[in-house]
């Protein structure tokens, strides 16, 4: 009870916040293009094909800022003129000629047709711009929109805590043992389940505490140990998994070179080619069938492509997350991603990534997501109040005894 009352009032703050957060921006990208129709609704053009995309590449990196780069080919286009009135700009990361240097813009937003820059921002930038705003939400859900590292290292800690304290809360509704009892165990842990909407202000509160809290348990338990995932993979998530579940690691431990790649090496149609047969191989040898190609990547830090498809694997519908990291020289595969259909780590880790985000199970479970990140503050503000009250509580019942003290001794 002391560790619930105490670690919870410590977290309160973050938890509002990634409650708040969370409840938004489950629905970032329709929100997104609705405050920035500018920049994510191209306007379509009847009987106009749309470019390639080497030729969008090529003109992404002409209109970019000076001193960035477009490291990267984008394969899913619109297909048809419903999809792109609805919103299908190209979007393109930007990275830094001079990794020192600050970057003015790090998303480049590209007409598929004309080719055309429809805009660009920094996604790191304050929320005082409406194109800022909701990458601003989203730092602010996961690393309290802080530089470096530190942001992320609080969040991390906060998530820690917060997993242990989801699972001391599930303890502390279970109900006493009581060996005379002529009730079951259930009708004895039933009330906890349950709201008493007749009770006093008190009452209504400390049970939607409690019982809203079990209810999601198991959820609130999967976004905690998500976010550790994501904030404290290294130092925390991969030390206590691995020892439970075996997991394939060779994603993240391609090692950077000395000096990070200064020149393209090849042609980027070379560089798809390569990927494309390094891909075939791998699907064949793991089984995988290949729906469509999403992206490419040039990683200069570490000398590789990253080749990106959906396939049999993946856990989203609308983006491929089944990767191979192929040397940027020769194309031998030096690391792979698998959603599922892998080691047993790396599947679960995905699948609680996947749910934390709402990436599956289509609408219904995004509003679900959207509800459990409202219900998330509701908790911490009920629990809250519940300690305010009994902390006055405490302090009148010990203004009563200092003055039946003072009588006593006078």
């Amino acid at each position: 009870m002391v560790w619930h009352r105490w670690v919870g009032l410590a977290m309160a703050a973050f938890l509002v916040i990634a409650g708040f957060t969370g409840a938004i921006i489950t629905f970032q990208d329709e929100l997104d293009a609705w405050l920035n129709p500018h920049l994510f609704q191209p306007a379509w053009q009847a009987g106009q094909p749309m470019l390639d995309p080497y030729q969008l590449q090529v003109r992404a990196q002409q209109q970019a800022p000076a001193n960035t780069r477009v490291d990267e080919l984008q394969f899913k286009l619109p297909q048809n003129a419903q999809a792109a009135h609805h919103g299908e700009a190209v979007q393109f990361r930007l990275t830094p000629v001079d990794p020192q240097a600050s970057l003015h813009a790090d998303q480049l937003f590209i007409d598929p047709q004309s080719g055309q820059v429809l805009g660009s921002r920094l996604s790191t930038a304050g929320p005082f711009q409406r194109e800022t705003l909701l990458p601003f939400l989203y730092k602010l859900h996961y690393s309290l929109a802080l530089p470096g590292v530190s942001g992320r290292l609080i969040m991390g800690i906060v998530a820690v805590l917060w997993t242990l304290d989801t699972i001391v809360a599930f303890f502390l509704t279970l109900p006493r043992r009581q060996p005379q009892s002529k009730s079951s165990y259930w009708q004895r842990w039933k009330p906890a389940w349950l709201v008493k909407w007749q009770a006093s202000g008190t009452r209504i509160n400390f049970d939607l505490h409690r019982a809203v809290g079990l209810w999601l348990c198991s959820v609130l338990l999967i976004f905690a140990w998500s976010s550790v995932m994501f904030n404290l993979r290294e130092q925390v998530y991969l030390p206590v998994m691995t020892k439970l579940m075996p997991f394939d690691l060779s994603w993240r431990s391609i090692p950077k070179l000395p000096q990070p790649l200064t020149s393209l090496p090849m042609p980027w149609p070379q560089a798809h080619q390569l990927a494309q047969q390094a891909m075939q191989g791998f699907a064949q040898s793991h089984h995988l069938q290949i729906d469509y190609e999403d992206r490419l990547r040039l990683d200069r830090e570490r000398g590789v492509y990253q080749y990106f498809v959906h396939s049999s694997a993946d856990l989203r519908q609308d983006r491929g997350n089944t990767a191979i990291a192929i040397d940027a020289y020769t194309g031998e595969i030096k690391g792979h991603w698998l959603p599922t259909q892998d080691q047993s780590g790396n599947t679960f880790s995905n699948w609680i990534g996947a749910l934390h985000m709402a990436q599956v199970f289509g609408l219904p479970y995004r509003i679900f997501v959207c509800v459990t990140g409202l219900s998330l503050v509701m908790i911490t503000v009920t629990g809250v109040l519940i300690w305010s009250r009994k902390r006055q509580s405490s302090k009148v019942v010990k203004t009563l005894q200092r003055k039946k003290w003072h009588r006593s001794g006078a």
